[in-house]
């Protein structure tokens, strides 16, 4: 681990799982929805290019061709399902989610994502930003099908850990956040005051308990601080 290492940011981590996660559902809800409609053979891993639709009607077509009753043969299509009672409401709404989702990207620094997103955005307007902005790693672009595949019905999702984890940009930057920790312990150890104290600090803090004991650091102000 490097010595410049500080956390891994595991809620923004586990929120772009979820985001994948729910575009997965689309495919596993389409396999269970065939399958309610008789339409059997398919997982999730045979759907992720979409045509719900069409696989259902090659399906039903089919079984509709094979209808060797000769009342029943003359029946249309669209009155053979009306017969079945094959609602496909349900498997065209997740069609129609398959195509808003299908060319679904995103893109990640391949460290210290969070920050340096917030610094791209800010830099025109922010010197510290623009400064941090020439130790910006590569940004990487991901498209659903490198982070989502299928086994079955069960969703693989592949997205790197690396970028949600937070990294100072330099030695000086630990030694910051070793500053603030000593002068915060020390202040609690004088007696002195949250009042008193919180000023001096609160621009590297996101969070300092009233007795000084438990404090959080904002990694985005750590971070563009003595570069």
């Amino acid at each position: 681990m490097s010595k410049l290492y500080l956390k891994f940011d595991q809620s923004r981590y586990d929120n772009q799982i979820k985001m994948i996660s729910n575009i997965a559902k689309i495919y596993t809800d389409a396999a269970n929805e065939l399958l309610k409609l008789d339409v059997k053979g398919y997982k999730a891993e045979n759907l992720i290019n979409g045509d719900f639709i069409t696989l259902f009607d090659e399906y039903h077509k089919s079984e509709h061709s094979k209808i060797k009753d000769p009342v029943f043969k003359k029946l249309s299509y669209e009155k053979y399902l009306d017969l079945r009672e094959l609602d496909t409401t349900k498997l065209e709404e997740l069609q129609s989610e398959h195509e808003k989702r299908k060319n679904f990207c995103f893109e990640l620094y391949e460290v210290n994502d969070l920050f340096f997103t917030k610094a791209e955005t800010n830099q025109t307007r922010n010197i510290s930003f623009a400064k941090a902005m020439n130790s910006a790693p590569v940004k990487r672009r991901y498209t659903i099908d490198k982070v989502l595949s299928f086994k079955g019905n069960k969703a693989i999702i592949n997205i790197p850990k690396k970028p949600f984890e937070v990294h100072a940009l330099n030695r000086n930057q630990i030694d910051l956040m070793q500053d603030v920790s000593d002068f915060i312990n020390t202040s609690r150890k004088l007696g002195l005051t949250y009042e008193k104290v919180k000023p001096h600090i609160a621009v590297y803090l996101s969070d300092l308990s009233i007795d000084l004991k438990t404090f959080s650091f904002d990694f985005n102000e750590i971070l563009k601080s003595r570069l």
